[in-house]
């Protein structure tokens, strides 16, 4: 794998909160729950970080070209992972189905070479995933890329969004039905799930929408406030999030 420009590493260690410092925007260990966020349609995906209690940090959306040098960044260190492996990750339920739905990764996905991480069932509904990657499947192998970084135990292998998957489901051990959910209940569903090439992007470049990522903090505030989101703001933010990244690809 070649190794990453400055501008990549520090986008990477960003993604997988590697921070250090106060700063609204580069000090947030959890920015993936963002940055995942603007991937998927709709706001079903921040209602349901807001509800396990996870933090929407409306800085993010701040400055839009910097969140977009930020993503490009990101998404550029994409490489074959060469060696064929297998990978896991402990799905929320929600996210599990979109993705099946759509056939591909819906954002960038997190997975583990060493067995599956029991902290993440910290999600109210949770699916087993082994990734059986392939020679040329675009991932970024930490331990490779990174010479260290902050939660280095957890061996992660990230890949991109867009990435097309088949699935079909498997029988889980024993132990591996141990791994529960937010509320102790056992995994929904265990599945493989095989990496086929990348989706194509979208040709013409779309129109990021006036106001869309103010619109956008407006609607972080009022979920991680428990409260209903204007549906003027819901839509706008949509909008301008499906446009955003559209334009990375």
């Amino acid at each position: 794998m070649n190794p990453l420009t400055a501008a990549q590493c520090r986008a990477v260690r960003y993604y997988i909160g590697d921070v250090q410092g106060n700063d609204p925007f580069w000090g947030d260990g959890k920015a993936y729950v963002v940055l995942n966020s603007l991937f998927f349609p709709g706001i079903e995906t921040e209602r349901a970080r807001a509800a396990e209690r996870k933090r929407l940090n409306s800085a993010i959306l701040e400055d839009e070209e910097r969140l977009i040098s930020l993503l490009r960044d990101l998404i550029s260190a994409f490489q074959p992972g060469g060696d064929a492996r297998e990978v896991y990750r402990v799905e929320r339920l929600a996210d599990y189905l979109r993705m099946s739905t759509e056939g591909r990764t819906m954002s960038f996905t997190s997975t583990c070479r060493s067995g599956f991480l029991p902290q993440y069932g910290d999600r109210v509904g949770v699916v087993l995933m082994r990734f059986r990657l392939q020679e040329d499947t675009p991932c970024i192998i930490m331990a490779e890329q990174l010479s260290q970084y902050a939660k280095a135990d957890e061996d992660e292998v990230l890949l991109p969004p867009g990435l097309r998957l088949t699935f079909r489901d498997y029988a889980p051990s024993e132990s591996e039905n141990r791994i529960t959910d937010a509320n102790g209940n056992p995994p929904a569903r265990a599945v493989i799930a095989v990496p086929g090439q990348m989706m194509p992007g979208k040709k013409d470049p779309a129109v990021l929408p006036a106001g869309g990522n103010l619109a956008g903090q407006r609607v972080y505030t009022a979920l991680m406030n428990g409260e209903q989101p204007g549906s003027d703001d819901a839509a706008l933010y949509t909008r301008w999030k499906s446009a955003l990244t559209a334009n990375l690809f």
